[in-house]
């Protein structure tokens, strides 16, 4: 009789996030760098009298805790670890723009007095660029519009900043009255005027987004006061090996709290993700480990 072969662990494949009450899947990544769980324990030792050895030892506290390292940012993570669940957005055919807002004073956005909304010019669909824009006063029927950044200025008909201010506008444009629309020049958008006569005050602000035509979206808002950090089961798997073994931890209830996002030069993002194991009153234990031998 010969001994078994070694019973080991290799590589990671995934990593599950599941309702710890229902079982209902939140979603899985792929994409990972490493999964490690820290199983460990206090050893208490009792000690007395001149023996330079402890007595007895007994079973400690047992802290249960881990970290992923994701290499991917799934939109299921965000309500998983971030306390939120995000908006995932079908695809936008023609783009898209969302509502102007005040930022500093009122007299920017007005139904009446100022701009009513933003639009997306007809024909103009692929000119629309993916960033953030800043609506400036400049007199009482005219603005500035700048942009944050330049990452899709090359959106259909290219567009520029005017100089270190980040002004994408040559010149003011005016705001027409009367619900009437004007251009912003070389991004597909344009300002619809209130339905009375314009009257904006100099130095209020607003701002909106726009996205250029794409095949889906991600939104989220981190951070609010209905954020919630909720349980979550999680099914980590090492990598199938060759003979066929495949293993897997299952364990029954966590909290992972925090997903970094880093953007380095030339390089992937990678998020390590803290999260802690707890007792599961309804499956009776913290975590179970699964061995298959395929072959």
């Amino acid at each position: 009789m010969t001994l078994s072969p070694p019973q080991c662990i290799f590589g990671v494949h995934s990593v599950t996030a599941y309702n710890p009450d229902t079982l209902v899947p939140y979603g899985t990544a792929k994409v990972i760098g490493s999964a490690t769980f820290s199983n460990t324990g206090e050893i208490i030792d009792l000690f007395g009298g001149s023996n330079l050895y402890p007595w007895k030892k007994e079973a400690g506290i047992i802290t249960a805790e881990g970290s992923f390292v994701f290499r991917e940012y799934p939109d299921w993570a965000f309500q998983a670890f971030l306390g939120k669940a995000a908006t995932t957005n079908a695809a936008e055919t023609g783009g898209s723009v969302d509502n102007i807002t005040n930022r500093n004073g009122v007299s920017t956005v007005s139904a009446t007095v100022g701009i009513a909304s933003v639009g997306i010019e007809s024909g103009l669909e692929a000119d629309v660029k993916s960033t953030r824009y800043v609506v400036k006063v400049v007199s009482a029927t005219t603005v500035d519009i700048y942009a944050m950044s330049d990452i899709d200025f090359a959106t259909g008909v290219d567009l520029s900043f005017q100089d270190d201010s980040l002004k994408i506008t040559a010149a003011a444009l005016t705001v027409p009255s009367a619900g009437g629309t004007v251009s912003i020049p070389n991004t597909g958008l344009e300002l619809i005027g209130g339905s009375g006569t314009v009257a904006m005050t100099t130095g209020d602000t607003a701002s909106f987004t726009s996205r250029a035509i794409n095949d889906g979206s991600t939104e989220v808002v981190i951070g609010s006061d209905t954020s919630t950090y909720i349980d979550v089961g999680l099914i980590l798997h090492g990598q199938k090996q060759k003979d066929g073994t495949i293993n897997s931890i299952d364990i029954y209830r966590a909290i992972g709290v925090g997903m970094p996002m880093g953007f380095t030069e030339k390089a992937f993002s990678e998020a390590e993700i803290p999260w802690g194991a707890q007792y599961d009153t309804i499956r009776g234990g913290v975590f179970s480990y699964t061995r298959v031998k395929n072959k």
